[in-house]
């Protein structure tokens, strides 16, 4: 949950300092031809607006109808390089040059084979931004002849990939059988109705006969956990497989269940304290249902029934992506409201790794004499610790991911790399946050705050 102590007076002053030193700034980036600019990204890290082209089969040479299409963000034209990594045999690139700024779309020719059928998942790489698409990699068709004839041998199978109730199936989920073929051919294989809602098939084409393996490739979402057996069809003889599907994990490094409640202490300081509790009734705004965290600081008396007290928090997840709804232009000071989403933690992701807000833009006001500016900010965020144990007012906790949230500025054409502020955050798994440290522009700390006590539901 956010700081309720507000970082504007940081914002006002870190802003002017970097309005005076605008000039030095642009005199440091030299002549570099290089492009500036970011990835559009959606909340679920996908690559906004991706158009996947072309027809991908294993085993067959991408061609130049083979491509996909991004967007960019582009703040400072120059040339540019922007490549995904390469998945199963096969991948996607560009080079060029940006002449213009704002939103572009950037054509990625896919080079080399698919070397399996299924869907693979690539990570777009430009400017230190990520997104993500899928390609979908289908059988080649089979070529003219009759169909295989070969018998079944289930006694080996071998299941690949783990089965969670609840999560769809990847490519990586899947099941090797032994056959035995005694005429060349094609071959498609299936198990039939959706057993606990998956199934598993294939096809392909036997150019010898004898001993051989075929792989099924699984689908769907298992609904339940338990062992559920598969039977084979396609071939001659009976074929029995089993595969065991576990429970949905239920691990939360933000929990959001009615009457989850934490207190807490600035500075050490064991008077000076805030009591935050998940209330029942819940906020939909920008399309999505969010839970509501209302606190009382200070001597401010109880909860709000009425959602008006400025301590409100509206906070929701999506697989393993935790979201905040703010009022961002409020929190960072500036002169009207500015209502935004943004991902504030990702549980699933290593050390290292790092995302940004989308970039807001607003006026400060800042003491006079100094007259109003508008400025152009964004969070950016790093995976600093995973898994990692803390301890918190003599209580330890273990697997804890720690998150560097870093607010930068747009001047002169860049995000300049001195942060306004910087937050330090520790969130516990299945404890919540558990401590946040504030460091101004200079890398001092401002203040800390720790929990004392928590109770989760």
């Amino acid at each position: 949950m956010k700081t309720l102590i507000k970082i504007s007076s940081l914002l006002i002053v870190t802003s002017i300092i970097f309005m005076a030193c605008q000039k030095e700034t642009s005199f440091e980036q030299g002549n570099s031809t290089a492009s500036v600019g970011s990835l559009s990204v959606d909340a679920s890290g996908n690559c906004l607006g991706a158009v996947v082209s072309g027809i991908y089969m294993k085993d067959t040479a991408i061609k130049s109808s083979n491509y996909v299409d991004v967007s960019v963000n582009v703040d400072t034209i120059g040339t540019y390089t922007i490549s995904s990594d390469t998945v199963n045999g096969y991948y996607f690139r560009a080079t060029g040059s940006f002449a213009a700024t704002g939103t572009q779309t950037v054509r990625l020719v896919g080079g080399a084979k698919p070397l399996a059928i299924g869907t693979n998942n690539f990570r777009v790489t430009y400017n230190g931004t990520v997104c993500d698409f899928t390609v979908t990699v289908t059988a080649p068709p089979p070529p003219a002849g009759g169909s295989a004839v070969f018998t079944f041998n289930c006694a080996g199978a071998t299941p690949s990939g783990t089965y969670v109730a609840g999560t769809a199936l990847t490519a990586t989920n899947s099941v090797t059988l032994n056959v035995s073929v005694t005429t060349v051919g094609t071959w498609s294989v299936n198990t039939g109705p959706a057993v606990n809602g998956i199934t598993f098939s294939g096809t392909g084409t036997f150019t010898t006969t004898g001993a051989q393996t075929i792989i099924l490739t699984g689908s769907g979402t298992p609904t339940a956990a338990g062992t559920n057996a598969f039977n084979v069809t396609g071939g001659n003889g009976a074929c029995t497989f089993q595969v065991i599907t576990t429970a949905i994990a239920t691990s939360d490094y933000f929990p959001r269940t009615t009457n989850s409640n934490w207190s807490y202490q600035f500075d050490d300081v064991f008077n000076d304290s805030l009591l935050t509790k998940v209330i029942s009734s819940t906020l939909t705004a920008n399309g999505k249902i969010y839970n509501i965290f209302m606190s009382t600081y200070g001597t401010t008396p109880g909860f709000d029934s009425t959602l008006t007290d400025q301590y409100a928090s509206y906070y929701r997840k999506s697989g393993s992506d935790y979201f905040e709804w703010i009022d961002m232009g409020s929190y960072v000071g500036m002169t009207a409201p500015l209502w935004m989403e943004y991902t504030f933690l990702k549980d699933n992701q290593a050390v290292g790794y790092t995302w940004n807000s989308d970039q807001f833009t607003g006026q400060i006001a800042p003491p006079a004499p100094n007259p109003p500016f508008t400025a152009t900010l964004r969070w950016e965020f790093t995976i600093m610790q995973k898994d990692a144990p803390v301890s918190v007012n003599g209580t330890p906790y273990a697997n804890t991911i720690e998150v560097k949230q870093e607010l930068k500025q747009f001047a002169s054409g860049v995000w300049v790399p001195q942060p306004i502020a910087t937050f330090r955050s520790f969130y516990a798994k299945d404890k919540g946050l558990i401590k946040q440290d504030l460091y101004n522009n200079l890398n001092v700390l401002e203040y800390e705050q720790d929990v004392r006590r928590l109770v989760i539901y």
